[in-house]
């Protein structure tokens, strides 16, 4: 300026596209590189603050950054579902996911009904399915989460309608009570930032989740076939199980033929993408050709839209809409201050499986391109869902990892990339993110509630074979499941290049995952048995606490290996006596026991 000259103007940045990645500048590049040569990647934590995980300091001041993040996409959100030849993908995962989501809704259903005597049955179950699935697809930061009913809180609530038996409590009313403390808690939660404390959560903590909810689906599905020899004929039995194992295996091969020579490329896209729908009808189509010879049982479905709970008082079915005040007694003004208590455990609950459920799904292996919001996905909760299912007396549902999980597979497209020292591996290179898959599923999911004739034609042993579909895919890069199955590898020669493998001694490696497998098991006794159930949230919360605790057992350079937040690749350059101890080739991944081997192929749906 002191010699005349204008102060340089920087050239505008150019407009993003709705829908396409920002271009890095050249010191962000420049960055990334100076990363890259140090062979310092950044962590977890510095990626939290950095993004969608940081504090900010001011009052919904994370709420307003998610927002303005996530508003700039929002058109692509609904084209991307059908730009660039998405439409067949789109259309199949709605399809899959329709009957991934309608069998837990029904099975969660005849639970509560049980549970709460009638109170809470399978009507209100898909309702609020529906009616929530479609508000969190319409308003959330991440639309490929699916909600859903979970077994953590099947359990609260079993715990909860206990508690007001005890204390001569209406159960409904005592229940809206509940649920708006709950939503008052969880915007106090959404507007304080609470979501940054989510930068915590390692992988250590992710994996044991996602294993938990995996193991539900697969455990789930077996309990089911054993049922089956003891309610129902040895025939019937007998034929449940061909049937779910039948729908299992007959999908997994549809999905195999992307990767095959049979047919045209073309054919075997459709017969991969549209796999579990064709599995359905095929197993349902053979199921009804011996109908009448062996009686097997089939979904139940409800023909009639009323609630399922007849009032004893009016001898008629309750009323929609829950007074909180009461419905044949008032409700007295000290349990409404009570109700409180049981709120901050549901609070915690909803708070856990929400976040737990996008940070699995938003980790860098998945490949995903635009931004999310932690903060809006608990405001659109607190402020919609929670106040919605209390007034109307339906379970209060949150992010259920393992269709959130299928949802997000079945939309990934990959590619085969080399890895170092020959062989090749497995990457996404394409993920449809969009919201059009996840309104519909759950526009499908209420409106079946007019179509209980057509799926009351569908084995339950076809949805047990579907759950298995999705308790295996969702092993698939779980890190902790990985390293179990390594103690089934006697000939250490035989391990997988994992880089963990490579980077840290066997002792110390195993000696990680006995820790992690632990509290893995303590989590699912949680959720077995119900009288405990209460405490799971608190429990869940407290491996935060155990993974801190590890930097006195473990050094700094160990557990950067073994709780990288990213799938780390093996090293190019490694030494020799770290070569024998790993497979040299993925290549040789035929001669791996059947199960690493298979989950090493293991590509989306």
């Amino acid at each position: 300026l002191k010699q005349g000259r204008p102060r340089p103007v920087p050239a505008p940045e150019r407009a993003v596209p709705c829908g396409e990645a920002r271009r890095p500048s050249s010191a962000e590049m420049a960055d990334t590189a100076a990363r890259a040569i140090a062979e310092e990647p950044p962590t977890s934590e510095e990626k939290a603050h950095a993004g969608e995980l940081a504090w900010t300091g001011r009052c919904a001041g994370g709420v307003i950054a998610d927002i303005k993040r996530r508003y700039p996409y929002y058109l692509s959100d609904w084209l991307d579902a059908f730009r660039g030849g998405n439409g067949q993908v789109s259309v199949a995962c709605v399809l899959f996911l329709f009957f991934a989501c309608i069998s837990p809704a029904l099975a969660f259903g005849s639970l509560f009904d049980e549970a709460t005597e009638g109170q809470i049955g399978v009507v209100e179950t898909i309702l609020g399915t529906a009616i929530c699935g479609v508000f969190y697809s319409l308003f959330s930061g991440q639309p490929l989460c699916i909600m859903g009913a979970t077994g953590p809180e099947y359990a609260y609530t079993v715990v909860f309608y206990a508690l007001c038996k005890s204390l001569d409590l209406e159960f409904l009313p005592a229940r809206a009570w509940q649920g708006l403390w709950c939503a008052l808690f969880t915007v106090f939660l959404a507007v304080t930032d609470c979501c940054a404390a989510m930068s915590h959560f390692t992988r250590f903590v992710e994996d044991i989740f996602a294993l938990l909810i995996s193991v539900i689906f697969i455990v789930g599905a077996f309990r089911s076939l054993v049922e089956a020899f003891n309610d129902l004929s040895k025939a019937a039995a007998f034929k449940t199980v061909l049937l779910c194992l039948g729908t299992y295996a007959f999908t997994r091969f549809l999905q195999s033929l992307r990767r095959s020579r049979v047919a045209t490329k073309g054919l075997r896209d459709i017969l991969s993408n549209f796999s579990v729908a064709i599995s359905i009808l095929t197993f349902s189509g053979l199921a009804a050709i011996w109908k009448d010879e062996v009686k097997i049982d089939f979904l139940t479905v409800a023909n009639e839209f009323r609630p399922t709970w007849d009032d004893p008082e009016t001898m008629s079915a309750r009323p929609w809409f829950i007074s909180p005040f009461g419905m044949n007694k008032d409700f007295p003004v000290w349990a409404i201050f009570l109700m409180a208590v049981p709120a901050l455990g549901l609070t915690v609950l909803g708070y856990l499986d929400q976040n737990l459920t996008t940070i699995i799904v938003n980790r860098p292996a998945s490949g995903l391109k635009k931004p999310v919001g932690y903060h809006l996905d608990l405001l659109v909760c607190g402020i919609a869902i929670y106040p919605i299912c209390s007034f109307l007396g339906l379970p209060f549902p949150h992010n259920s990892t393992a269709p959130s999980l299928i949802h997000e597979m079945s939309l990934t497209k990959y590619e085969t990339v080399p890895v170092p020292g020959g062989g090749t591996r497995q990457v996404v290179s394409k993920v449809v993110e969009q919201r059009w898959t996840n309104f519909t599923i759950h526009i499908l999911i209420g409106c079946s509630l007019a179509l209980g004739e057509v799926l009351n034609n569908v084995p339950k042993a076809v949805t047990f074979g579907i759950f298995l579909v999705m308790g295996f895919s969702s092993l698939s890069g779980n890190q902790l499941f990985e390293r179990i199955w390594l103690w089934t590898i006697w000939d250490r020669t035989l391990y997988p290049r994992f880089r963990f493998v490579q980077k840290v001694e066997y002792a110390r490696l195993h000696k990680y995952t006995a820790i992690q497998t632990f509290c893995f098991i303590v989590l699912y006794v949680l959720t077995a048995v119900s009288a405990v159930a209460v405490v799971f949230p608190f429990f869940m919360a407290s491996l935060v606490f155990v993974r801190k605790s590890l930097k006195w057992v473990f050094t700094e350079e160990e557990l950067a290996e073994l709780d990288a937040h990213e799938d780390l690749p093996p090293e190019e350059d490694a030494p020799a006596e770290d070569l024998e101890k790993t497979v040299r080739t993925i290549d040789d991944v035929d001669k791996l026991p059947r199960g690493i081997s298979d989950f090493s192929r293991a590509t989306s749906l």
